[in-house]
């Protein structure tokens, strides 16, 4: 199981905790397009994941020590190999689920988290689909594997060659974006809006540095999986006002 897929369906046993409605209105038709329209392209991108062939010893022969085609703002990135960045990037994405659930703390917000908590998961299908099928499609490799201080065995395995875009970088960016964007929805003259979208701003970005860091991603990767997380965190709650 993926941790993408291991924080989906933490989502779904939220949704069963409580139940109740909001401003969001109660749960109707775009619940089960924007839900199932996610799940669809989700499981299609894994799909076209379990097809994709892994890298050769041969392959990574060819591309260790020569990142001539990747492009110049990135090719910096391929001399980055750090584990525990990597660990550490697990880390922030496993925890983003608690994100959203600090809805429950609010007393506006606290006896309704079950339609917060479907608009969450609604969120996070979204991102998860479009994570999949670009990563899938593109097909680019990793930064690590140009590295030849980087082990062998990690560079043979099929995720080796799902770099574009970051998946952690975006799954921490949308629950991140979609809580602030509903905290501040939820208490329109509460005075803590700043922490909120500074926060909602500041853990992406430094779930982005670890995974440079760690030689997961390359910068472009990062960036444009924040800037489609933060998006799908922003759009989503607003396709239920």
């Amino acid at each position: 199981m993926t941790r993408q897929t291991g924080l989906l369906l933490l989502f779904i046993c939220c949704f069963f905790l409580l139940n109740g409605q909001s401003i969001y209105g109660p749960a109707d038709s775009r619940d089960a397009w924007v839900g199932g329209a996610g799940a669809g392209l989700y499981g299609a991108g894994l799909l076209m994941a379990g097809q994709l062939e892994p890298l050769s010893p041969e392959d990574v022969r060819l591309l260790q020590g020569s990142p001539d085609g990747v492009w110049k703002i990135d090719r910096w990135v391929t001399r980055q190999w750090s584990p525990p960045a990597q660990r550490l990037s697990d880390g922030f994405l496993l925890a983003s689920p608690a994100l959203p659930l600090t809805l429950l703390l609010n007393k506006n917000t606290d006896h309704k988290f079950g339609r917060h908590g479907l608009i969450a998961l609604e969120g996070l299908l979204m991102n998860l689909a479009f994570m999949q099928l670009t990563k899938s499609s593109v097909r680019r490799p990793r930064p690590f594997v140009f590295n030849p201080d980087a082990p062998l065995p990690p560079k043979l395995e099929r995720d080796a060659r799902l770099s574009f875009f970051s998946g952690h970088t975006s799954t921490v960016a949308t629950m991140s974006f979609l809580s602030a964007r509903m905290y501040t929805d939820l208490n329109p003259d509460n005075r803590h809006d700043a922490l909120a979208w500074t926060t909602a701003s500041i853990l992406p970005a430094i779930t982005g540095y670890l995974r440079i860091r760690g030689g997961k991603h390359y910068l472009t990767d990062v960036l444009a999986g924040y800037a489609v997380g933060a998006a799908i965190g922003l759009v989503v709650p607003r396709l239920h006002r």
